[in-house]
């Protein structure tokens, strides 16, 4: 059962205000995740999103290595706070078609649903199951510090940034 929306911190990724979440220091946390891609981005970075409690919100992670993340090797990862939960499914397709989940609209023209399933966060160790790889990926998240960032979409901001080491 998702811990209740009181014992979350509440930062909006579009309103960067104040100290970004610490993933590394939340409660224990399951649900549903996606991973997607931005073609204008390359294919070599990912989008993890994951459900955040009983929130209508999730917690959007940019991968800096995806093929790194999917083999379970160490990866980089940025934290973009929280985006509304509906656009976890509201992706395209590498088919083209939409996800059985899509909300009826994509929140990007060039973001690409490449799977989802599940994940666990419990004491900085998350694990994730995705249904189209059929694999298991574990990681401890160690934070390694608070990052400036400038948004070409969404200007000044302030994020968390960690390595995902494999476990």
């Amino acid at each position: 059962m998702p811990p209740p929306t009181s014992s979350l911190p509440i930062v909006l990724g579009w309103k960067p205000r104040g100290s970004p979440i610490r993933l590394d220091r939340l409660p224990p946390l399951r649900g549903e995740c996606t991973l997607h891609i931005h073609e204008k981005e390359g294919c070599d970075k990912g989008h993890l999103k994951l459900s955040y409690g009983d929130t209508p919100y999730c917690l959007s992670l940019f991968i800096f290595d995806l093929e790194a993340f999917l083999a379970n090797r160490e990866a980089k990862a940025r934290s973009y706070d929280l985006w509304d939960r509906k656009i976890m499914y509201a992706a395209g397709l590498p088919s083209r078609g939409l996800h059985p989940r899509n909300p009826g609209w994509v929140y990007r023209e060039d973001a690409v649903l490449i799977d989802w399933g599940s994940y666990e966060l419990k004491e900085a160790k998350l694990k994730v199951m995705l249904e189209g790889a059929q694999r298991t990926l574990r990681y401890q998240v160690v934070f390694i510090g608070v990052r400036k960032y400038q948004s070409p979409k969404y200007g000044f901001s302030i994020r968390a940034e960690y390595l995902l080491k494999p476990i």
